[in-house]
């Protein structure tokens, strides 16, 4: 059974008067549970700079009698005027459950980042980047957590909230429980956005564009298509975590017979979905295309559980090969030709994904494989290397080692 959701897009509030408290122009020591601070968040992204704590359990115990140390715990409340609008938590730790980050008036519950922040080290500097679209958090530069504010949870009425505090004119900001942390503000600097909706995870956007050209130059020795080449993943810090368009594909989905064939293992659980991004021609994200074992999902308009005939037709040891089409904006899956799944997009779903014109693979890794097909042209970061990032098939490919045909 499907659940078909609704594109919001959000439209912004009155101009932000307020001015920066002088005490965030440097770094401030944070020397209370409790302190806050004049901050026109739209105009400026918060910064945070702490260290891990030297004990910490990344797999508590969680239940009545047992009281979870929270040492690693930062929350932020945003207010505009007097009126608390929205409240931030997040960890400066990786949690094996998933429990790390989490907006109020958006999240039904926390959500996982994408890896350890900060790659582990002991000093971590956070940010907070409100945009016009979303609010993104990232660690060292990297991109943890995203949330759109039109795509907030449906549970405990969070989708008007979450919209709601999109438009909250926020000037004003608390910190709690960061004792011994600091805070400064540094002025947003003028960056293309995403101009519609897109998807919280991890995921997600980097928000520079690449100026120059988005295909690649020819690749080294023969390239024909129906070729294979490997998943490469566009969240990397070389991929502007999914914003470089040199690591995408061109290809008109509404209209190419072929869609996208991909070769790929099949698993259960939400952290093991296959993930297409998919953008228009200038490069923003519309939304992802995921599925795996456990559930279907199309970002703003398809949440599924996989039918069972679709669970059943994955091969039974290794990859699986399938086909994602969009054509005439009807979603399929196919498996050896067949149909397995259908859903035709219709009002502004349709009208929202007929723009898409390119693709790239999101988290996915250099074992699984697409085609090249005639109707693509790939950016100059996909290659049989993944520019570097998969050099173990680039040695395969040298030796002449066969690969398990597309079927």
């Amino acid at each position: 059974m499907c659940v078909i959701t609704i594109i919001w897009l959000l439209t912004l509030g009155n101009v932000i008067t307020a001015n920066l408290d002088p005490s965030l122009n440097d770094w401030t020591l944070i020397t209370s549970r409790f302190m806050s601070f004049d901050l026109p968040i739209r105009k400026y992204i918060l910064q945070v700079k702490t260290t891990l704590p030297e004990d910490y359990d990344t797999n508590p115990v969680y239940n009545e009698t047992v009281r979870v140390d929270k040492s690693t715990t930062m929350m932020v409340e945003l207010y505009d005027g007097p009126t608390r609008v929205g409240r931030l938590t997040w960890n400066s730790i990786h949690y094996q459950r998933g429990y790390d980050v989490y907006t109020e008036e958006c999240n039904t519950f926390y959500v996982s980042y994408r890896n350890f922040p900060c790659g582990g080290r002991e000093e971590q500097l956070w940010a907070w980047k409100f945009n016009r679209n979303n609010l993104e958090l990232s660690c060292d530069d990297e991109v943890q957590y995203s949330q759109y504010f039109s795509m907030g949870d449906s549970f405990r009425n969070l989708q008007e909230k979450c919209r709601d505090l999109g438009r909250a004119e926020i000037s004003r900001v608390a910190v709690r429980f960061m004792e011994g942390a600091y805070v400064r503000a540094v002025p947003m600097e003028t960056v293309q956005e995403p101009t519609t909706i897109g998807f919280r995870v991890a995921t997600t956007l980097a928000t520079t564009r690449p100026t120059g050209p988005t295909t690649s130059p020819p690749l080294p020795g023969p390239l024909s298509f129906e070729q294979d080449f490997p998943t490469c993943n566009c969240w990397t810090p070389e991929c502007g975590y999914c914003s470089n368009l040199h690591c995408t594909v061109k290809q008109d989905l509404v209209s190419s017979d072929h869609g996208i064939s991909v070769r790929s293992k099949l698993r259960w659980g939400s952290k093991r979905l296959n993930s297409i991004a998919l953008y228009d021609e200038k490069g923003s994200i519309l939304g992802h295309f995921q599925w795996g074992l456990s559930g279907i999902y199309l970002t703003g308009c398809i949440s599924c559980q996989t039918p069972p005939n679709l669970r059943r037709a994955r091969a039974p040891i290794g990859l699986t090969s399938w086909v994602f089409s969009l054509k005439n904006l009807v979603l399929q899956i196919k498996i050896n030709e067949e149909v397995m799944f259908e859903r035709e997009l219709r009002g502004e779903c349709a009208e929202h994904y007929s723009a898409v014109r390119r693709f790239a693979f999101d988290g996915m890794n250099c074992e699984n494989r697409f085609l090249l097909q005639p109707d693509m042209e790939v950016g100059a970061m996909i290659n049989p290397t993944c520019s570097n990032s998969c050099p173990m098939f680039a040695l395969a490919d040298m030796f002449g080692v066969q690969r398990m045909p597309f079927s």
